[in-house]
């Protein structure tokens, strides 16, 4: 399941509303792209009517957090709850194809394997070397793959590769857990059915999506899921799938301490992974890159409508040449940190920002470096947009963001209830605050050469200190807690 997701023309217009006072008008705009809509219905890249002075020899530092594969399955087991009965599949005695040929065969005689050993109590399943092709019929929208039971590590060899077989379906999962408990997924590679996919019009509305095919579905009140040391790509939609699926619980239906971690996660069409309803994530060490095919194109991606997630941590990742890397549309107690993410490069002119969040969402953005090679069609150099809709029961737990390096980009926020942006570097980058009655703006060095870019303030209170622009103290930044404040502008070199 999907929520809704704004158009790029109603997310241009958010940006409007929050920058139209230093950038340029909504009304030209939105003109522009009305006018520039091609006939595919998709939007044309919008030039800069008033482009950002670019520094001569941006930086970018090189990344730590490189995940090659395809790897080997980990030696340990999380979970106390499996046994360390081992059993190898024997390809023979299950007549399993492994020359990417008979998907339905190959898929319901590994099943059949699975099942057999986990009935007689091996908790260690192995997946030899070998290129197995699957998918069989699960309904009229559906292509079924590999399941897995409770108290199960799955482990591929390094060689072995899990192929979702070419189909028509909107929806696929390559392999499943539902409604399980204690499940290990680790090792070799699951790749979906991209390249070779046939995007059948779905016959209520002639729409042709299929974003819902991926690699790893986790779903329906599975708990206790590891995913780790594993290559992920080519699906239609997402490398891993995560979805609470319970119509009647939506409020407690959630899939719950999920660890997806030093996984290869790239080329997937949506996401690299999506949050429907989820508690209690980890997503670790991974690469996550190359998001591109069908919006919302990010590597992550939390958007829980009509159910909840909370309690999600995102460390230590690389992200890179996604159309965005991070979008928290309602995910509570949000934790970024220690990520690398750079955008720009192979795709050259993205949609959004690197990193986007709600109102119904909270975060503590820490320790991360934000790089933008290529200025985004919609958001220019913005790296992290807080975005605010007038809806009911907007979280109101406060967003802290510091610690961290923004190169080339800055922060943009419009309306959260409170926030603040502390001790962080932005190398040619900037501070914009507009409609927020707590904002604390502290300690951050900013470097720019135009002078009314660094802070640039509407209709705020709060308190600023201790902030420098190009190594010299700030000026002009008279927040007051009872006054509103705009304006901002520093002096020139």
């Amino acid at each position: 399941m999907k929520a809704p997701r704004p158009s790029a023309l109603s997310i241009t217009m958010l940006i409007c509303l929050m920058l139209s006072p230093f950038f340029y008008s909504c009304q030209e705009l939105e003109e522009e792209l009305i006018d520039e809509t091609n006939s595919t219905g998709q939007t044309a890249p919008i030039p800069d009517p008033d482009p950002i002075p670019q520094p001569i020899t941006p930086t970018t530092p090189a990344n730590p957090n490189s995940v090659p594969g395809p790897m080997e399955p980990v030696s340990s087991i999380p979970y106390s709850q499996i046994t360390n009965k081992e059993y190898v599949i024997e390809l023979d005695r299950w007549d399993i194809p492994n020359d990417r040929k008979e998907a339905v065969k190959t898929t319901d005689n590994i099943q059949a394997a699975i099942d057999w050993a986990a009935s007689e109590g091996f908790g260690i399943i192995r997946l030899p070397a070998g290129h197995y092709l699957v998918g069989k019929y699960g309904n009229a929208v559906y292509q079924a793959g590999i399941e897995l039971p409770s108290n199960t590590a799955f482990l591929l060899d390094k060689n072995a590769t899990i192929e979702m077989a070419a189909n028509d379906k909107w929806n696929y999962c390559a392999i499943t857990v539902t409604k399980q408990k204690n499940v290990l997924i680790s090792g070799g590679t699951v790749i979906g059915d991209k390249t070779g996919h046939t995007y059948t019009p779905r016959t209520s509305d002639g729409k042709t999506n299929h974003d819902e095919g991926h690699c790893i579905c986790i779903q329906t009140l599975s708990e206790n899921v590891t995913v780790e040391n594993m290559v992920l790509k080519e699906a239609t939609g997402d490398g891993v799938f995560l979805i609470a699926q319970d119509i009647k619980n939506k409020d407690i239906a959630q899939v719950k301490n999920i660890i997806i971690q030093h996984n290869n996660i790239g080329y997937n069409r949506r996401q690299g992974i999506s949050v429907v309803g989820a508690a209690n994530v980890i997503i670790k060490d991974n690469e996550i890159h190359h998001t591109k095919g069908i919006a919302p194109e990010h590597g992550i991606d939390i958007e829980s409508h009509p159910y909840k997630s909370n309690d999600i941590a995102i460390s230590s990742n690389y992200f890179h040449n996604n159309e965005g890397h991070i979008l928290n549309f309602d995910g509570v107690d949000t934790i970024i940190e220690d990520n690398f993410m750079e955008q720009g490069d192979d795709i050259a002119q993205h949609i959004g920002p690197p990193v986007t969040s709600w109102n119904k969402a909270n975060v503590t953005f820490r320790n991360n470096t934000l790089s933008i090679r290529n200025d985004t069609r919609v958001s220019n150099s913005n790296g992290f947009i807080f975005y605010a809709y007038d809806i009911s029961g907007p979280n109101t737990r406060i967003n802290a963001i510091y610690g961290n390096t923004f190169i080339k980009c800055g922060i943009a926020m419009l309306g959260q209830e409170s926030a603040i942006i502390r001790d962080n570097d932005f190398d040619f980058g900037h501070i914009v605050v507009q409609n927020m009655d707590d904002i604390k703006i502290f300690n951050n060095t900013l470097t720019h050469d135009n002078e009314c870019w660094p802070f640039r303030l509407k209709n705020v209170k709060g308190l600023a200190s201790g902030n420098m622009y190009n190594g010299k103290a700030a000026i002009g930044l008279d927040l007051k807690e009872d006054v509103l404040f705009s304006g901002a502008c520093q002096e020139k070199e």
